[in-house]
């Protein structure tokens, strides 16, 4: 309900903003820094029968819409590379690298996505095609990747016989300071 009447008048800009496991920062606040957090990935949301599309650009502004209710909605204005410009914006190679022209930017006059759809990544210089970058993608920060099979949880991974082994210690072999006497 909230949603239907329009967002508050006041807006908040930030600098920096941390969401679903990415650290995301504005392309002024990146310049002459040695990490590099605005760059972004979106995957757009087609029908069943569609390709999905992955657009790449730069952050360069994080908006927070305030709505009655106190419900907060935080949207990134990007400037999005041109990807369906295959021979001037965007290129794969044969090993599915792709490298993308911030040459060659979209004209659109949807700059913004909302931020729990933007994923992370980083684009480095490519040393054989002069201003063109490989993007990288990046993981979210505190989840990994565990193979299945791989758990250390031993709740879920049953014992040979399906029984837990209960091994009780003679309490008359156990020294006081916790070691085991001859």
């Amino acid at each position: 309900m909230s949603l239907s009447r329009g967002p508050l008048k006041n807006t908040t800009c930030f600098s920096g903003y941390d969401t679903h496991g990415f650290r995301f920062r504005i392309e002024s606040r990146d310049r002459n820094r040695c990490t590099q957090n605005s760059g972004v990935a979106v995957i757009s949301e087609g029908s069943m029968d569609e390709d999905h599309v992955e657009y790449y650009g730069v952050l360069t502004e994080i908006l927070e819409l305030q709505f009655l209710g106190g419900r907060r909605v935080p949207l990134f204005r990007c400037k999005w590379v041109d990807i369906f410009n295959n021979s001037r914006g965007i290129k794969t190679d044969v090993y599915g690298l792709v490298s993308i022209n911030f040459k060659c930017l979209l004209k659109t006059d949807e700059p913004f996505v909302l931020a729990r759809q933007a994923s992370q990544v980083f684009f480095v210089k490519d040393n054989l095609i002069k201003g063109w970058h490989l993007v990288v993608k990046m993981q979210p920060r505190d989840t990994y990747d565990v193979p299945p099979g791989d758990s250390d949880d031993e709740a879920i991974e049953p014992d040979d016989d399906g029984y837990e082994d209960e091994h009780i210690e003679d309490p008359s072999n156990i020294s006081s300071c916790g070691k085991r006497k001859p």
